[in-house]
């Protein structure tokens, strides 16, 4: 019996790798992080899907990488709504070059949704929209039989649910003590300690 470890595959590296991306993107607070982990991560996801086979998907997240570096940017450029809009297209075209079924269809069906998701200049749009991707995602990575896409798939979505519970506790938080005088309940208004104080 051998002691040594099974050999790692090419495809395997890189999905680990992604895999390792995926864990960290989504816990960015910031807008242009969150874009550029996913560019990031998706390099990767290329040459894993290309050593799969699954041609679609490794050509849509070439697509996701484009998209996110012309989001990058605050302001709302002509070049960068172009070039973003006609990625739009593009996935359609992707879709049809390389079709194979219904693998083929979820992650194009995925990729628009994360399309849309990172043309928001809202964060917790983008998490919501991605989420949404996310499911489209996750059951093409089982047909395809990606195990670390699939587990990129649920860190991601983790990572996003925490996010956005986390945010809307601080916006609610934020919404009910704008100035810090509603956070101690039994603060007394500054208008009544005005009048306590001339009686």
């Amino acid at each position: 019996m051998s002691f040594f470890p099974l050999p790692i595959s090419a495809a395997d590296a890189f999905g680990a790798a992604a895999f390792a991306g995926s864990c960290l993107w989504p816990l960015m607070k910031k807008r242009r992080a969150l874009l550029a982990g996913q560019a990031v991560t998706n390099l990767m996801f290329i040459t894993h899907y290309v050593l799969l086979g699954a041609h679609t998907a490794a050509a849509l997240c070439a697509l996701v990488v484009v998209q996110a570096l012309a989001a990058l940017p605050e302001g709302r450029s002509r070049w960068q709504t172009g070039l973003f809009a006609a990625t739009m297209p593009a996935i359609a075209a992707i879709a049809c070059l390389t079709w194979a079924g219904l693998p083929s269809a979820l992650s194009s069906l995925g990729i628009t949704f994360s399309t849309l998701a990172r043309w928001q200049s809202d964060t917790m749009r983008m998490r919501w929209l991605l989420l949404t991707a996310g499911l489209f995602w996750v059951t093409h990575n089982t047909l395809v039989m990606s195990p670390f896409a699939m587990a990129s798939d649920g860190i991601a979505a983790a990572a996003n649910i925490l996010r956005l519970i986390s945010e809307r506790r601080a916006a609610r938080a934020a919404a009910l003590a704008p100035d810090g005088a509603i956070a101690n309940g039994n603060a007394v208004p500054a208008a009544a300690k005005a009048t306590l104080a001339a009686a």
